[in-house]
């Protein structure tokens, strides 16, 4: 069914999760300090009396059989070693509902559990013994979702993508090999053939696609089958890259102790005066295989104790090697680059639960691919924290009809008009795509205006048809911050989501600048410049910004005002929209009681009280006069409600160039879509001064053939160079109009 595997099991015992030379290690971790009360844990299960072991009050009977097999192996304890066999034997013949929902994981752990006596214990089982657990194991395997042989979903996201095959089916595979190789040969098998590949092409960006919380999940799983190959002796099947997807949720952390969500979240995320966190070993995992000292400092900060179902795994992955480092020693800003296309800004590392922090967290995605299942269509989308959720994503994947493919998940919070990207309303699209499908679901589609659903919302099954189906929805343009990598002045990012639509969009290219005044009283920025070129003039375009709380709308200014003045939060975002100009929009708020979900003429109502984080508002800012083209240009800067007031903002457009003035600094843009070559000019002739003294600016200058550009200002000429990457300059200390000419490109073989 699947090619051989690369790798099979070594001639030794022990072999899964622990080999011999491993066991001195093992011994000498019980007398750390960090794993005092996990290794306490551990010999309270061992000790359980065998009569005890099924009573109410007793931990699951998977616990115990994982802590006696444990004092065996590490100390020859032949009456723990005795207790674990018969409590696996009983364990093992369980009767189970299959058509329970997940069941799959309870079942799989289970077999592992019982793996780990079959090879730790090996000599204290008889061949008649080792029969009757290979055959409950095959018949467990039967009641998996993934089917066994395990050829069932698909190898890149669902339940098989977790922990039945890349852990359960893997595990138990190596411990039965010598007597029946054929377990392994179909989970290994599988896994480097359909797993490996599509993970080992998202890996290099950092970031899981599956989000907040099903990409945690997942990504736990996957370190699984990493430390089970790489201690049965085969390496690690992953790129090294793997490591960098710890990074996500360091970075996305609030410094009110949550995350800035990301997909369907299926945790207690958002319920208030809560520290939101992981699934228990996804940083001591990493941190522990990959010599991380920062997600090791993650991990103590999100778990001062270790669920019980966790201290097994804990104790044997643990690395004490690796001292923790504070993640207040990374760069403020991080871009997770192809195939997803994500930069996080920061102006500061409060981690802890200070709702009072002055610490901005801002989000700009591009997204280049998309997998659905747990994803929703949000490329192009912003999030901005400061004092409060501001610039929210919003709908909840809990409540009265927030589950998996309920109308408020399928027709609203998987959809573009969640989240702060552009809609173009075309209102013929559902006859070109009435329908959607995941798997053997079908349903009817809305309009929303946004995203399309790739492959009629299916995931992919694998790597080669999420490469050549439609799956792919945008591409990053250019990327970059500095001067200072590590607390940068500025983040920019800019992409083409043209894809992500369909035909009603000829193009559509968003560009991110994050500027970081670290100034107590105005924090930050955001400036998010569209060009967006609809199939039709009469398609309305929609730039939308949600919120929590109702925002207050001066349309004549174009200024929009969103606080975050409940639950202790005390945030707020001034949204200056400075294009389209003032006599070509409207700036409208949509939501309130019954409207909080609403699609084009239907609420799509979910009921959750625990937190409003799920918001009830959007501003909607729309061109009044029909056109294929527009530009949209919103300068969003955060403050403290009460504070001094928001800093002032202008447009300027020099022709090729368009872009705003904000405080001291001038950020400018192409308008064509196209690197420009020159040349130049970047006046600031008549702009009122900022807080660096009179007419004394920085600029940032993006939308730049890569090269030699020549700076002429003020009878002085400097040459700068321009990469590739990002496309930008930045010049500081600016008091006169800029010529800037373009002196050698680099050519196309040396980009």
């Amino acid at each position: 069914m699947y090619p051989q595997p690369p790798h099979i099991p070594p001639q030794e015992h022990p072999r899964l999760l622990i080999r011999s030379q491993d066991i001195p290690a093992l011994r000498e971790k019980r007398t750390k300090p960090e794993m005092k009360q996990v290794w306490e844990r551990l010999t309270e299960f061992s000790r359980i009396d065998i009569n005890d072991a099924y009573s109410s009050e007793s931990p699951g009977d998977v616990y115990l059989i994982e802590a006696s097999a444990l004092m065996y192996v590490l100390d020859g304890d032949e009456e723990a070693g005795q207790r674990a066999k018969q409590l696996a034997l009983h364990s093992l013949t369980k009767s189970f509902n299959a058509s329970y929902q997940d069941i799959s994981r309870s079942i799989g752990r289970l077999m592992l559990a019982g793996a780990v006596v079959y090879d730790w214990c090996r000599e204290l089982i008889s061949d008649e013994e080792r029969r009757f657990m290979i055959g409950h194991f095959k018949r467990l395997a039967l009641l998996l979702e993934c089917g066994y042989p395990p050829n069932k979903e698909g190898s890149i996201v669902g339940h098989t993508s977790e922990w039945m095959l890349m852990r359960d089916l893997l595990g138990t595979g190596i411990a039965i090999y010598d007597e029946d190789p054929e377990m392994y040969n179909l989970a290994a098998g599988r896994l480097y053939a359909e797993m490996v590949p599509p993970r080992n092409f998202f890996y290099p960006s950092g970031w899981h696609h599956q989000g907040d919380n099903y990409g945690s999940y997942r990504y736990q799983a996957e370190l699984y089958a990493t430390w089970i190959m790489d201690r049965m002796g085969a390496g690690n099947p992953f790129d090294a890259s793997q490591e960098r997807v710890g990074y996500q949720w360091i970075y996305t952390r609030r410094p009110d102790g949550k995350l800035l969500r990301d997909g369907d979240s299926d945790n207690p995320l958002y319920a208030e005066h809560e520290y939101i966190r992981l699934f228990p070993l996804v940083y001591l995992m990493a941190g522990s295989y990959y010599g991380n000292p920062y997600f090791l400092d993650q991990q103590f900060r999100e778990f001062q104790s270790i669920p019980d179902m966790y201290v097994f795994h804990a104790f044997l992955f643990y690395n004490a090697d690796v001292a923790p480092r504070p993640v207040q020693e990374l760069p403020q800003t991080r871009y997770f680059g192809s195939p997803m296309g994500i930069m996080i800004a920061r102006t500061g590392w409060d981690t802890g639960m200070d709702r009072s922090s002055g610490t901005v967290v801002a989000e700009m995605r591009i997204g280049e691919y998309q997998y659905n299942n747990h994803q929703h269509l949000d490329a192009g989308a912003f999030q901005l924290y400061y004092k409060g959720y501001l610039a929210i994503d919003s709908g909840i994947y809990k409540g009265s009809s927030g589950k998996y493919h309920s109308p408020h998940n399928k027709y609203y919070f998987k959809r573009s008009i969640a989240y702060n990207t552009v809609l173009v309303y075309d209102p013929e699209e559902l006859k070109h795509y009435p329908y959607v499908k995941d798997g053997g679901l079908t349903w009817p589609n809305v309009n929303d205006g946004g995203q399309r659903w790739p492959n009629e919302g299916r995931p992919p099954l694998s790597l080669e048809e999420l490469l050549g189906k439609d799956f792919k929805r945008g591409e990053v343009l250019a990327h970059g911050f500095g001067p200072d990598p590590v607390q940068p002045d500025y983040s920019y990012l800019k992409g083409d989501i043209t894809a992500a639509y369909s035909d009603k969009m000829k193009q559509f290219q968003r560009s991110f600048l994050f500027l970081n005044f670290k100034d107590d009283t105005h924090p930050a920025a955001l400036i998010v410049f569209d060009r967006v070129v609809s199939a039709r003039a009469d398609f309305r375009k929609y730039w939308l910004l949600h919120s929590v709380e109702e925002p207050q709308i001066a349309e004549e200014a174009g200024r929009t005002v969103i606080s975050r003045s409940e639950d202790g939060y005390s945030g707020q975002l001034i949204n200056d929209t400075l294009l389209p100009e003032g006599g070509n929009r409207d700036i409208v708020a949509v939501g309130g009681p019954g409207q909080e979900y609403w699609v084009f003429g239907t609420n799509f109502v979910n009921d959750f009280p625990s937190t409003k984080e799920q918001g009830a508002w959007r501003i909607e800012v729309s061109p009044r006069e029909p056109a294929e083209q527009n530009y949209f240009l919103n300068v969003m800067q955060v403050k403290e409600i009460g504070g001094p007031p928001a800093l002032p903002t202008e447009r300027i457009d020099t022709g090729d160039l368009v872009g705003a003035r904000i405080n001291d600094w001038i950020v400018l843009f192409g308008k064509s879509g196209e690197r420009l070559r020159g040349p130049l000019t970047v006046s600031v002739s008549g702009l009122a001064g900022g807080s660096q003294g009179a007419g004394s600016f920085q600029c940032v200058i993006a939308d730049l053939a890569a090269g030699r550009w020549s700076v002429e200002t003020e009878g002085r000429r400097e040459t700068r160079d321009v990469t590739e990457a990002a496309g930008v300059l930045h010049l500081t200390g600016v008091t006169a109009d800029v010529r800037l000419t373009l002196q050698a490109e680099v050519s196309e073989e040396g980009k």
